[in-house]
């Protein structure tokens, strides 16, 4: 019985079924058709069209200098386009519109003007900055203005020098040394050097000769000068710290001043080179030593002309009659002295005829503790 009922519902359900198909199915009635959806069209949109490349290159520029670019915007769409300016990288890069509002209208078919300004300020090297634009195009709704180059010092000296500063290295005070750096203007190729004094001319030379093609082409620049450096015998033995300054006609950098730092050696060596006390006990007290050596050990004569304040130091020959031409040179922090941090230099007169003054530097400090 049961098996009966379950056919009889089978049979329900299948005319059930054909009657779906035959009201609904696709069958031969062409017009049948599921209800239409929404397209998503909204009518004309504006389109952006930037005339030319995304990135600016301005080459070589000097430091301090403001540069400008426009780019020129296309409406290419069917309704009005608007743009506004979003932001930029750094203050240093500006975008400005045409008519220099918050906010500018382009209609169909016409074209407009975006302004980027930019300021070197005092960076060197590389230079990437970039402004963005705001649109209603659906398409693109943002797009970024680029700058891009190499800013210089109005004058570059090569090799650079590290915070001002020329490294001479080791300066013998028996015989010359000699070192040169190029000294040109990528911006002003006619430069001319009017000028060129050191701190001690009787000691140190400066001659200046046109950079010739080859080392043109090296640094690549249109024209040029090195100047010729010339440390000669009888500068004091120890730190060297001397100026250089170069006088030119460029109107935005007309002087150049660099410090020359080197250390210079000759018949007394000094071991080590300086003397370092850190981390010294203010309430103990402390001491280090030194040793000067005097070439083929010769008898000398040491006065201390100058000292660091707050330490105390003596010299005297050291007594074994092995160890002739050596002295000892003594630094001592008195027990009970306060903090203190001191960047000095002993400076030690001799009677030796090739070494008039011994400069020795000395870095000291003292805690509480």
């Amino acid at each position: 019985m049961l098996r009966w009922v379950i056919l009889a519902v089978v049979v329900v359900v299948l005319a059930a079924a054909g009657t779906f198909v035959v009201q609904y199915g696709t069958g031969s009635d062409p017009s049948w058709s599921l209800p239409a959806g929404d397209s998503g069209a909204s009518g004309p949109v504006p389109k952006v069209e930037i005339e030319g490349s995304l990135v600016h290159e301005f080459g070589p520029m000097p430091t301090q200098k403001t540069g400008t670019h426009k780019w020129v915007i296309h409406n290419r769409g069917e309704s009005d386009l608007q743009i506004w300016l979003s932001g930029s990288s750094c203050v240093c890069t500006v975008a400005k519109l045409k008519d220099e509002g918050a906010k500018e209208v382009v209609k169909p078919g016409g074209s407009t003007e975006i302004e980027v300004e930019w300021k070197t300020k005092d960076m060197v090297g590389e230079f990437s900055k970039n402004a963005t634009i705001s649109t209603n195009d659906p398409r693109r709704p943002e797009f970024k203005l680029n700058v891009h180059g190499l800013v210089h010092n109005p004058v570059v000296v090569l090799p650079p020098p590290e915070q001002n500063t020329i490294q001479l290295g080791v300066v013998s005070n028996d015989e010359p040394t000699r070192t040169s750096i190029a000294v040109f203007s990528p911006n002003r190729p006619e430069l001319k050097l009017t000028k060129i004094v050191t701190s001690k001319p009787e000691l140190i030379v400066a001659q200046t000769v046109p950079l010739s093609k080859t080392e043109l082409a090296q640094i690549k620049a249109k024209a040029g000068y090195r100047v010729n450096l010339e440390i000669k015998p009888g500068l004091p033995q120890g730190a060297l710290r001397e100026e250089l300054i170069i006088e030119n006609d460029h109107p935005d950098q007309p002087r150049l001043q660099y410090t020359l730092i080197g250390t210079v050696t000759g018949p007394i060596s000094v071991i080590p080179a300086s003397l370092q006390m850190v981390t010294v006990s203010g309430k103990r007290g402390g001491k280090n030593e030194l040793t000067l050596l005097v070439r083929e050990g010769r008898s000398t004569s040491f006065t201390i002309t100058h000292k660091p304040e707050k330490v105390d130091v003596s010299l005297e020959p050291n007594e074994t009659p092995t160890l002739k031409g050596r002295y000892r040179l003594t630094v001592t922090v008195p027990p009970g002295s306060p903090a203190f941090q001191v960047d000095d230099e002993i400076v030690l007169k001799t009677d030796h005829p090739r070494v008039k003054e011994l400069r020795i530097p000395v870095s000291v400090v003292v805690g509480s503790g």
